[in-house]
């Protein structure tokens, strides 16, 4: 029974001695160098390494230490995993500098941690540090120097782009001006538009009559669409060559208006009263011309623009 005892004793010893090594913390606070030139930069590193349950506190030191070692930069902290993901190491790189010379010493740096589920808080720190900075030496035997001025920089494109489009602008400005005085002096105008051409109503009714071939409406079925379309460009022909309301008017009032008209000839008058009686038989009698009457229609509307046209074949008035 005794030696059960010690027996258990011994492996209790062994598990709480391999716990502990397993649960080992270490901090550190290093400085890149001890000694520097006074007004110069150094780096510290803070590190943790223990457990990968850690929960760590991290440090915070203030902006100033000691009174005279100012802290300039701070680094994030980084946390790294081992492979095992057992242990876990945090870091933190900070910039410090003096601007007064002596021996300081940078007191030991306190990191708070627990180790889950434990809840207790535990303290571990860094060891003291000690810094070293020096002036210059100055050698009272020689004569003052005067102060260096600053160091000539060559001149960047960026900083010229500013100064080449103003030059650009005022360039562009002077050559405006000169072109303006010019036509001024001239008596020109300033801006000379383009005159736009008006067709007349001849040549319009004879474009619209070749659109209207070349949609080929009766030929895929739309008839009523096709007599409708053929009439409104003979409508708005007649309006704008006889000022005649057409658009407005039936077919018998158009041909009853322009049967007197001297530049309307009667066999040309006879064609348009064919074509108009066609165009309202298929659109209010649902009538069915045939093929070779569809073409006919076409060919009696431009037959009569051009016996209407009053010899303006191809006439155009500019529109300033």
């Amino acid at each position: 029974m005794k030696s059960v005892r010690v027996y258990i004793i011994i492996l209790s010893l062994l598990t709480w001695v391999s716990w502990g090594f397993s649960q080992e913390v270490g901090v550190v606070a290093k400085l890149d160098t001890n000694a520097m030139m006074i007004g110069d930069h150094v780096g510290i590193t803070l590190k943790y390494t223990g457990p990968a349950q850690s929960k760590v506190l991290w440090p915070f030191l203030p902006d100033t230490i000691l009174g005279h070692i100012t802290i300039i930069g701070r680094g994030k902290v980084d946390t790294a995993y081992t492979p095992d993901k057992k242990s876990v190491t945090i870091t933190q790189f900070l910039n410090l500098t003096c601007y007064d010379s002596g021996f300081y010493t940078i007191p030991s740096i306190p990191f708070r941690y627990r180790l889950l589920p434990d809840t207790n808080g535990q303290l571990a720190t860094s060891t003291m540090l000690m810094l070293a900075v020096h002036t210059v030496k100055v050698d009272t035997t020689q004569a003052i120097k005067p102060i260096i001025g600053p160091l000539s920089v060559p001149i960047t494109f960026r900083e010229m782009l500013p100064w080449i489009i103003a030059a650009l602008l005022l360039a562009a400005l002077i050559v405006a001006g000169i072109w303006y005085f010019r036509k001024r002096k001239k008596q020109e105008p300033i801006f000379q538009l383009k005159p736009k051409v008006v067709l007349s109503p001849y040549e319009r009714a004879l474009q619209d009559f070749e659109k209207l071939r070349l949609k080929k409406l009766w030929q895929s079925g739309k008839i009523k669409e096709y007599h409708s379309e053929l009439t409104e460009i003979l409508r708005r022909y007649i309006e704008d060559r006889f000022r005649v309301a057409a658009l407005e008017q039936t077919s018998s009032e158009i041909t009853e208006n322009l049967r007197d008209h001297p530049d309307c000839p009667r066999a040309a008058l006879d064609k348009l009263n064919s074509l108009l009686v066609m165009a309202d038989m298929v659109k209010f009698a649902k009538s069915q011309p045939l093929a070779t009457e569809n073409d006919l229609c076409l060919s009696d509307g431009v037959d009569f623009v051009r016996s209407t046209s009053g010899g303006a074949v191809i006439t155009a008035e500019e529109v300033k």
